[in-house]
């Protein structure tokens, strides 16, 4: 059995089982006939005698991991969003360290797997040239776990987001919050909640202090880490997913919330822009909000549930696990 070192940067191991495109590809590895070997740690790519190839995520610390399984004839897969390399909101600087890392990288791994439409494009012009080592291949979820036929769904608002300072920034939950409220303002839900699930952090108590300046606390209700099954059933239950990113380089959550029957309200920033989302309610966040936000009402109060169904069927062929598992046999085996 060939061994895979899979390597991400993350602090604490147990995020390997909580994010779903590490546990996803750890899965789909070990599906495949790899032992999977799982490490947030540069050294243990010293250890050339453990493993047989690497499977990293990021374009940043995992160029180190690649440079040092290349010494020993030991070949990487990177793969993963490349959020920063977006000039609409990254800083000039923050684009300039991310093209320079996503170069190095390229140079030192076998193959880069590109996860979105997006990042692809801005991978192009970053390469101009010669790009044989790209390959692309989108993010996968389990669609039959998430499937609902919207039978039961209640008056709920829902997102998923940790709420790390910045972060509660980068995911929109600030406008989210906006929008909710003047909706609860106006009359509109009045039975709703909107309900927050996500690590709570640093930006935890900046979102509840929003929430009593807004005077919507008994609309909203945090809930904090929650199982992988806890998860799911609330994506079931709700009518509504906020995803109002400033960018977001894939959008796992928000394509999660849509199999589960929720009408997404998305920013259609990087990953979600893909056609996927077409049926979804676009809020064009650098827009006019009163505008954005009447076309909102609008847009909801018509909105044809019955696109579900073909939304779903959508979802089953493009992003089950079992054609990502397809692909990653198909670039592994190249």
């Amino acid at each position: 059995m060939k061994r895979v070192l899979f390597y991400s940067s993350v602090k604490n191991k147990e995020l390997f089982h909580i994010q779903q495109f590490y546990a996803i590809d750890c899965k789909l590895l070990e599906e495949l006939g790899y032992e999977v070997i799982l490490s947030n740690s540069i050294w243990d790519s010293f250890c050339f005698w453990r493993y047989d190839f690497v499977f990293a995520y990021f374009y940043k610390y995992s160029f180190f991991v690649s440079l040092i399984a290349a010494l020993f004839f030991k070949h990487t897969y990177l793969t993963g969003g490349i959020d920063k390399l977006d000039s609409n909101w990254a800083t000039p600087l923050e684009v300039f360290i991310q093209r320079v890392f996503f170069i190095l990288c390229y140079v030192v791994s076998y193959r880069c797997i590109i996860v979105s439409k997006t990042d692809l494009d801005n991978v192009c012009k970053v390469l101009k040239g010669k790009r044989n080592k790209l390959r692309y291949s989108e993010h996968s979820i389990d669609v039959e776990e998430y499937y609902c036929n919207n039978a039961n769904k209640e008056n709920i608002f829902t997102t998923i987001a940790w709420q790390g300072n910045g972060n509660i920034y980068r995911k929109g939950l600030d406008l989210a919050l906006k929008i909710y409220a003047k909706m609860i303002g106006e009359g509109f839900f009045p039975d709703s909640k909107f309900i927050f699930i996500g690590k709570e952090a640093d930006g935890t108590d900046i979102l509840k202090g929003w929430v009593k300046e807004l005077g919507i606390e008994n609309h909203v209700v945090f809930l904090g880490s929650v199982s992988e099954t806890e998860k799911i059933s609330w994506l079931k239950k709700s009518k509504y997913y906020f995803q109002l990113s400033v960018y977001e380089g894939f959008g796992i959550a928000a394509l999660e919330a849509l199999c589960s029957g929720n009408i997404v309200i998305h920013s259609g920033k990087g990953g979600l822009s893909n056609p996927i989302y077409k049926e979804a309610i676009k809020f064009d966040r650098d827009g006019d909000f009163e505008s954005e936000y009447r076309k909102l009402l609008t847009t909801i109060s018509n909105y044809d549930v019955s696109k579900q169904t073909t939304i779903y069927n959508e979802i089953i062929t493009k992003y089950s696990n079992r054609r990502r598992m397809s692909d990653l046999k198909t670039i592994i085996t190249d």
